[in-house]
């Protein structure tokens, strides 16, 4: 949870806590110091993990511009040198205290496994499957990430289950890909014991994500109005489950949820927004047992979030424009927008979504709250 506008909160709170004499100077410092050592920019993971990166990059085009010219024994012995001496690497910079070069050969071991899936594929002329490719880079990727504890291995892993979860998606015509759940509930597993917010971040981006399309294919098929309702539910989920955790404290992988709703829930209640312009797009779409689970599951978190916050003053004007935003589809399935009163309702309903998320941002201490709220408001002024 050592987000920005945590830390700015906490130093403020322990000078007015020293203040007050509620709490030691020393102690004081000391979780100043136990904060500078969790969290920060690190400059050289990043560097040694663009180098990882552009290592594998680097051997993977010289394999490929030579490959033709190689014996099959030789590409394959290459393929397994290559990860086996990514992988000593990592394994011996463990060793010598080097985590974050450790983690930069790990997912470079990984990478190159990606690439020679590829490549033995197209020396074999095996059949195209390339989701069954990603799979496999996700299995590696798994296996690595818990053998050598790597988050860049981690990283891989669930860019790799998404390709292969959408690939599967895609060609079974927007069928529910339930198997997604075998390798993303144990990356799961893994992300929620590290520190790493990219890990974080990908790991509900991922989920997210299988939740967008499980409706169908919507891309390709018939789109309905009613996913709009959907998105909007599964987007206030995420905000109150995340708001929820932020504030009394959890696994701060949860806490990446609230960002990622945020970007649902505006970019629906604008769709919402721009639509009421319209009466061919008034519409109020079809409300699926979809629909009516989300908007339960929504409206469970939101409940929880009013009961369990410890700080009311940011959770219940959070809690109040959430449920202002799932009221805006129940205006479109009533058939009141066709009119001039309908459509006044659904724009005082984005007025009040978004005065509560700037209050409860201000009242928190969370610059993402206030984000949301003020760039809803400009967008909404600029429809």
């Amino acid at each position: 949870m050592l987000t920005g506008s945590y830390r700015k909160r906490l130093e403020t709170d322990l000078t007015r806590w020293v203040g007050e004499g509620l709490l030691t100077a020393e102690s004081a410092s000391a979780i100043r110091r136990s904060l500078a050592t969790e969290g920060g920019f690190r400059l050289p993971a990043l560097l040694g993990l663009f180098g990882g990166l552009l290592i594998a990059a680097s051997v993977s085009a010289f394999v490929a511009a030579n490959w033709e010219a190689m014996p099959r024994l030789l590409k394959l012995a290459m393929i397994l040198a290559g990860v086996v001496a990514a992988l000593g690497m990592a394994a011996r910079l463990e060793r010598r205290g080097s985590a974050a070069g450790a983690d930069a050969a790990a997912t470079c071991a990984v990478l190159i496994f990606g690439a020679g899936i590829a490549l033995i594929g197209q020396m074999y002329h095996l059949p195209a499957d390339w989701p069954a490719g990603a799979l496999m880079v996700a299995l590696g990727g798994l296996a690595v990430a818990f053998l050598m504890g790597s988050n860049g291995a981690l990283v891989v892993t669930f860019v790799a289950l998404c390709a292969w979860s959408g690939g599967r998606w895609q060609g079974s015509n927007g069928a529910i890909h339930l198997p997604f759940f075998l390798i993303y509930l144990p990356a799961l597993w893994l992300a929620l014991n590290r520190s790493n917010r990219l890990v974080h971040h990908l790991a509900v981006l991922a989920l997210g994500l299988w939740l967008a399309v499980l409706p169908g294919d919507w891309i390709n098929g018939r789109f309905d109005y009613g996913l709009l309702a959907y998105g909007l539910a599964v987007s206030v989920s995420f905000v109150a489950l995340g708001a929820l955790v932020l504030d009394r404290g959890g696994p701060a992988l949860l806490t990446a949820c609230l960002p990622w709703g945020l970007v649902g829930l505006v970019l629906m209640v604008d769709i919402e927004l721009i639509r009421i312009l319209d009466a061919r797009e008034s519409r109020g779409g079809t409300a699926s047992v979809l629909n009516y689970l989300a908007h339960g599951a929504a409206v469970g978190l939101v409940a929880a979030l009013v009961a369990g916050a410890r700080d009311r003053r940011f959770a219940w004007p959070l809690a109040a424009g959430l449920v202002l935003a799932l009221l805006v589809p129940l205006v479109f399935w009533r058939g009141l927008v066709v009119g001039l009163p309908g459509r006044v309702v659904v724009a005082g309903l984005v007025v009040g979504v978004t005065i509560a998320h700037v209050v409860a941002g201000v009242s928190g201490g969370v610059r993402r709250l206030t984000l949301a709220g003020s760039s809803l408001f400009g967008l909404a002024i600029l429809i």
